[in-house]
């Protein structure tokens, strides 16, 4: 299991460098980054060990966050992380899961779309230990395959 965590953490980080907003927004002491890819990226065994559909027109939402450290580095933290996403008529929650690995958590979502079809997200992410909630508001325009 801790070797497909690795792929499916190498598959997230690398694809953070391609994905929508790789880079981090910046909450006080806090990053909170996140990035979306189509599922079909994954290798069809690190799609089944997560019971992630693999297909080109699902996609995962990524979302971490990290706390910038005194001495100039950073850690991964927990958090509570909820949202939605939805187009113009229609809004969904999405469902996310924690990823722990040796210094990394991730949370993950799964959802579908349509192609070419551009989604409103909405996310809350509240580090553990603290009582401050913190707003992501994007849009991304998703395409098949991508």
């Amino acid at each position: 299991m801790a070797q497909i965590c690795k792929l499916v953490m190498a598959a997230v980080v690398m694809l953070g460098n391609v994905a929508a907003h790789a880079d981090p927004q910046a909450f006080g002491d806090y990053d909170v980054y996140q990035n979306i890819f189509t599922t079909d990226f994954l290798q069809p065994e690190v799609a089944r060990a997560y019971g992630v559909t693999r297909a080109n027109d699902h996609a995962l939402i990524n979302i971490s966050v990290r706390k910038r450290l005194p001495t100039g580095g950073d850690e991964a933290v927990a958090a509570s992380v909820s949202g939605t996403l939805g187009d113009l008529i229609h809004k969904h929650e999405l469902e996310f899961r924690e990823i722990v690995e040796q210094g990394a958590i991730y949370y993950i979502a799964e959802f579908e779309f349509i192609n070419e079809e551009t989604l409103y997200f909405d996310i809350k992410v509240t580090p553990a230990s603290e009582t401050a909630t913190f707003k992501l508001d994007f849009q991304k325009k998703l395409y098949v395959g991508e």
